[in-house]
């Protein structure tokens, strides 16, 4: 009734066409569906970062270098795949002295962190003599009792001192050839071996020397006293005549002995060990103290026959001479 009445005036009748229009239209625009709200973009990660493995220390057994193998490190953070890559990469060759290696992380964006660390390989050690003569009587040729009853004597090569010793020096000094002579002549007397230690001196050309004689100035003299004076005497002739030909001399003390065939009494070597003492620093020559490094296991050390020595004697005879070798020539 209020609409017929509105109509009735041509102005009444505009607006209540302009409010139809607002109310058809107004509804259709509020049916219509609102455009998406686009996601978020995945935040970026942190370019890469590493942390290398602490300084490696490596030691070489030839002059050329070692290989040397090394833990790649993990990358932390980084977009996407990140790949790892160092230079020198582990197993490498490297050589004596400080290298620097680096690792390299890059990751899906093309960024990069990296690290570095250092590589240590210490030259292989040297001795400054690579030619040794051992040069003594049958405990340094090797001979050890096989049967007591009847008495009979072997000397394998395996187990003389000479031969573990050169086992000892190649085994330490990789990057030499180490060569070491068996001189040792069963019944010598240092007193009359002079002659004998000239010519294989020359034929050996070595550049160290391990005297270890005067057993048999002993235990073949009925005089203790001359037999003392005559291994004293004799050992300092050879030591002499080696260090004349410009050999390094080692001079080692006598073993201890046990109950036995052909014993040495304690006190007789006690005396003549402390002469060797004398001989020694009277040469300048380096003393091997043989018979305080076998004394503590003496019957393990020590034949039964009194005097020559078991494999597990000559051993330790080999690693007391190695010491002192070690000691004297190496070099620093």
């Amino acid at each position: 009734m209020r609409i017929t009445t509105l109509m009735k005036t041509p102005g009444s009748m505009m607006r209540v066409g302009v409010m139809l229009l607002a109310m058809i239209y107004g509804a259709g625009c509020n049916s219509t569906p609102s455009a998406p709200t686009p996601a978020p973009s995945p935040p970026i990660a942190e370019p890469p970062q590493l942390s290398c493995p602490d300084a490696v220390m490596v030691s070489a057994r030839t002059s050329g270098g070692a290989d040397v193998s090394y833990s790649v490190p993990e990358s932390r953070n980084g977009q996407g795949t990140v790949s790892v890559a160092c230079t020198p990469p582990p197993g490498s060759r490297f050589p004596v002295g400080v290298t620097t290696a680096e690792c390299v992380a890059t990751d899906s964006l093309n960024r990069t962190g990296s690290c570095t660390f250092s590589v240590t390989v210490a030259a292989p050690p040297r001795l400054r003599a690579s030619r040794i003569m051992a040069f003594g009587d049958s405990v340094t040729q090797g001979q050890t009792i096989t049967s007591n009853d009847p008495y009979d004597l072997s000397a394998p090569p395996a187990t003389a001192y000479p031969t573990v010793l050169g086992q000892l020096l190649s085994a330490r000094y990789t990057d030499q050839t180490i060569t070491v002579f068996n001189r040792g002549n069963p019944g010598e007397q240092a007193s009359r071996a002079l002659s004998r230690f000239i010519a294989t001196f020359a034929a050996d050309a070595p550049d160290a020397v391990v005297l270890m004689e005067g057993y048999n100035d002993v235990a073949q003299e009925p005089n203790d006293v001359v037999g003392i004076a005559n291994a004293i005497a004799g050992v300092t002739e050879l030591a002499a005549e080696g260090r004349r030909r410009g050999a390094r001399v080692f001079i080692c003390t006598l073993a201890p002995s046990r109950p036995g065939r052909i014993a040495i009494q304690r006190s007789t070597l006690d005396f003549i060990n402390e002469r060797l003492r004398q001989v020694a620093r009277s040469e300048g020559a380096v003393l091997v103290d043989v018979f305080n490094a076998l004394l503590p296991e003496v019957n393990a050390n020590v034949s039964i026959d009194g005097l020559h020595l078991t494999p597990l004697g000559y051993r330790r005879v080999a690693e007391t001479v190695f010491a002192a070798i070690r000691a004297e020539l190496e070099i620093r």
